[in-house]
């Protein structure tokens, strides 16, 4: 048997401070060519993928998430290839797609993926893990040389994104194709080290509540002194974070 083709990197067209050159999506071409995650209907993603397909029909799109850069370019895709089957984990209110559940076995191109339920960046997060290959399709759950925004109050939460790294980690991925940034080759060192950087930042704010600094902006002052006006809303979502798991973890703190 032919094993399946490489999954082919076609870029979203959306840079910017937060997406980096564009959002990931994987063409896994085959018997039933599949993209995993939507983009956001730029026009010249839609024709790189028509171009890769070389007239052939895209078949199914996988959603890791339903934030927009990930979702928002369904009705494009749908307008391109109206017979399009969508498929994402169904958050509240989402209609039109054909809902995934934890365990489900997925075709896409020549390959069987396998949906992992990895809630925590937000609620209906998922990756797709390729058995065969040990490729895992990761969504925004890990970023080469970065760490992943947990948006508290925005279905964020902090503790379930960490047990899902601890998920992740136990199928020991070879290595991560993830929705921004490089191809990440040693998975398990990068989890390791998204899991230490959060045990270290969650020490940094717990001093600080001991020290009575307890407003987030001064929090945020205190950890991110040197930190870009453009990035400070990021960094004030991640304080929140941090303080909505130590209020799961020990009870109400006086903030």
């Amino acid at each position: 048997m032919t094993p399946p083709a490489d999954p082919i990197l076609l870029r979203a067209g959306n840079p910017g401070p937060y997406t980096g050159d564009g959002n990931n999506t994987w063409l896994l071409d085959g018997r039933e060519p599949s993209l995993i995650d939507a983009g956001v209907g730029a026009a010249s993603h839609i024709e790189a993928i028509a171009n890769a397909l070389g007239g052939r029909p895209l078949v199914r799109v996988l959603v890791t998430h339903g934030h927009a850069d990930h979702a928002s370019g369904l009705p494009a895709l749908r307008a391109r290839w109206p017979g399009l089957e969508a498929c994402k984990w169904i958050a509240p209110g989402d209609t039109g797609w054909h809902p995934l559940a934890n365990g489900d076995r997925v075709r896409a191109g020549d390959a069987e993926l396998v949906v992992v339920h990895t809630p925590g960046h937000a609620p209906d997060h998922v990756c797709f893990w390729e058995a065969a290959a040990r490729d895992l399709y990761a969504g925004d759950m890990l970023v080469q040389g970065s760490t992943v925004m947990i948006p508290a109050g925005r279905g964020g939460h902090l503790g379930e994104y960490l047990r899902s790294l601890e998920r992740l980690a136990t199928l020991r991925p070879a290595r991560v194709l993830p929705g921004h940034g490089p191809v990440i080759d040693k998975p398990l060192d990068v989890i390791a080290e998204y899991l230490a950087h959060r045990r270290a930042r969650e020490a940094q704010v717990l001093a600080c509540l001991n020290d009575g600094v307890t407003d987030v902006d001064a929090i945020v002052a205190r950890i991110y002194p040197e930190i870009s006006a453009a990035i400070r809303p990021a960094a004030r979502l991640t304080v929140e974070a941090h303080l909505e798991k130590i209020r799961d973890e020990f009870g109400d703190w006086e903030i």
